[in-house]
């Protein structure tokens, strides 16, 4: 017993040297030590440290200096073709386009091997996986123009054992689904650190994972549990642009084989398949021994701590979903983040969004309540989206139903200002006096008549926002310095947001899309098939309707309307107030229809009554 205690303390405490000082421990006290140990004892010594230099000699060589040279040289030719097949029309990027793939699919069978056959150089296949996904991109961004073959190539990967024994088949669509194959070997190499692994090993883990959180964004980490594989909700939803019309397809894998002889695997020509009782499906592979399986809890619990913590600082409802989607339980999950949503709730806007759509998923809608009841104040318009599924869910409850009204109330009214408001900006003569009783006259004239069609004509081009007679700032300092006019400067009335480049779903400029081209036609259609969907929201959209017609008179008029319709769309800067006044005026006739027919059946049921009493 002394002994052992001696050794478990020695171990513990050369695990904690660095790797350098390991190396010089050996050298200078334990290898001396041979010579004086009994000779059985050396030479079982000395076969145990020949058997481990067979093994390791059939090892293949992760080279990272080397590949990172290669693919260096790769680029380069790459931007010397781009160049070249200007002058000379030829060019040779598809070519080198497959010899970089095919270079990193067969040094990615290496990594393989060497993290899950010899199980060892954890940390050196971990950063040659990093450098892997690094030189995707870069291949990607180094082909110029059409990314078409990039996209579309197709790339078969056979990972092999040393013995030439296939384990798994890739037959992918497209070089950037690359990426799947390396987070299958990824989890490879996590399960074989926390089976096989020492303690000093098994605590790099978390950083890993950070690593590839930071690399590829935290999605991948839940595709990382899956062997590269995504959840049904990602599909067809990447980030990456996507040239030409390429369609973007989940990569397409095949599993071939590998039989460990497990007793609960069973064996049918070219597949293993494990019990889904004990394991979850798409979270285990048939290659793995029993050794190995058994530590696949552990790694999502890993994986559940780093999105966790991810969600302290930015909670989302598509994180949470990603999380549940790995959770054992999901009603202990909704325990464990229920407390903090609320907690965060109140702490900035997108906190608030994230945990009313969340608790309206997890349908607690006193929950809801209490958060619209003490944040409420912190919705922005783009978050409007969730606060109508809130709303949808506080109806579902007779307790909160009449809160449920009041709010889309509240909201109904808001919209109609914010478009009120939007009018005057594009017809700033709107609310004259004299431009009130031109329409209040045409009103009174029969539709369809020459009178009325000219009137409107020239009431119309009365209340438009004249356009500026001199260039924006921005389009004067180009031409002071003879540069073309940058985007949007012919728009001489248009809006800051017309001179940048914006991407229409980036989040980053929603507060700037909100107050220069606000979305008053999605806001309007979302609370007015919320509020159909909620008992008694058809009255207050009458109520609604009434106050339109009231305060905007000319949406009573479809002529009138469709002439202004048509003033906005030469300017670009308008479409969205194009779109929210033709949002305004199929509301408002829908209204009309509703009031003619409920008059009609009124009228109906009138003379149906009148009938008996006149026979009698």
């Amino acid at each position: 017993m002394p002994s052992t205690a001696a050794s478990k303390r020695f171990l513990q405490v050369y695990d904690a040297l660095p790797p350098d000082a390991q190396q010089l421990l050996i050298q200078r006290h334990l290898a001396p030590l041979l010579d004086i140990v009994p000779k059985d004892r050396q030479r079982r010594l000395s076969e145990s440290a020949a058997a481990m230099h067979r093994r390791y000699a059939r090892m293949p060589s992760l080279n990272l200096k080397a590949k990172k040279a290669e693919i260096a040289a790769l680029l380069v030719e790459l931007s010397r073709d781009s160049k070249r097949s200007l002058i000379k029309e030829r060019s040779r990027r598809d070519q080198l386009l497959s010899e970089g793939v095919d270079s990193l699919a067969t040094w990615l069978n290496d990594i393989w091997k060497v993290v899950f056959e010899f199980r060892t150089n954890f940390a050196i296949a971990h950063a040659c996986l990093l450098f892997a996904c690094e030189a995707l991109d870069q291949i990607a961004n180094g082909c110029t123009g059409c990314k078409c073959y990039y996209v579309t190539m197709f790339v078969p990967i056979k990972i092999r054992k040393s013995t030439g024994k296939v384990v798994k088949s890739f037959m992918l669509s497209g070089a950037h689904n690359l990426e799947s194959v390396i987070l299958w070997i990824w989890r490879d190499l996590f399960m074989a650190v926390l089976a096989t692994g020492t303690k000093r090993q098994r605590s790099t883990i978390p950083d890993m994972i950070d690593d590839i959180r930071v690399l590829l964004g935290w999605r991948a980490l839940e595709h990382l549990l899956r062997g590269g594989s995504k959840s049904y909700m990602d599909v067809g939803s990447d980030d990456d642009d996507e040239p030409c019309t390429a369609d973007k397809q989940p990569p397409k894998l095949l599993n071939i084989v590998e039989d460990d002889d497990d007793e609960n695997y069973t064996s049918d020509d070219n597949s293993t398949v494990c019990d889904e009782e004990l394991y979850p499906r798409n979270f285990y592979a048939s290659h793995w021994s029993w050794r190995i399986t058994d530590h696949q809890f552990h790694l999502r619990d890993l994986v559940h701590h780093a999105l966790f913590d991810i969600f302290k600082v930015a909670p989302s409802p598509p994180l949470y979903s990603s999380m549940a989607a790995i959770a054992d339980d999901e009603d202990e999950l909704e325990e464990e983040l229920s407390p903090f949503l609320m907690s965060v709730a109140g702490h900035s806007s997108d906190n608030l969004s994230a945990a009313l759509r969340i608790m309206s998923l997890n349908n607690r809608s006193e929950s809801v309540n209490k958060l619209l009841v003490s944040h409420k104040h912190l919705l922005r318009p783009q978050d409007a989206s969730s606060l109508q599924f809130s709303v949808l869910i506080l109806s579902s409850n007779s307790s909160y139903r009449a809160r449920a009204i009041s709010i889309i109330e509240e909201e109904l009214f808001d919209v109609t200002k914010a478009f009120r408001a939007a009018i005057r900006f594009g017809f700033c003569n709107i609310d004259s006096e004299i431009n009130k009783a031109e329409l209040r006259q045409i009103l009174t004239l029969r539709r369809d008549t020459l009178s009325r069609r000219n009137r409107v004509e020239r009431w119309v081009k009365g209340v438009l926002t004249p356009q500026a007679d001199s260039a924006h700032p921005m389009a004067l300092a180009a031409l002071m310095m003879g540069l073309p006019l940058p985007p949007g400067a012919d728009d001489t009335d248009g809006d800051m947001l017309g001179y940048f480049e914006v991407d229409g779903d980036e989040p980053e400029v929603e507060d700037l899309r909100e107050e220069f081209r606000p979305n008053i036609k999605a806001r309007l259609q979302g609370w007015v098939d919320t509020a159909v969907a909620v008992k008694g929201g058809q009255g207050l959209l009458m109520k609604v309707h009434a106050k339109l017609i009231i305060d905007m008179p000319f949406l009573h008029a479809s002529d009138i309307v469709e002439e202004m319709s048509q003033r906005l769309a030469d300017r670009p800067s308008k479409h969205h107030l194009f779109d929210a006044l033709e949002a305004f005026r199929e509301f408002c006739e829908k209204q009309n229809l509703k009031i003619a027919a409920a008059k009609a059946s009124r009228k109906k049921a009138g003379n149906t009554a009148s009938r008996p009493s006149a026979s009698s």
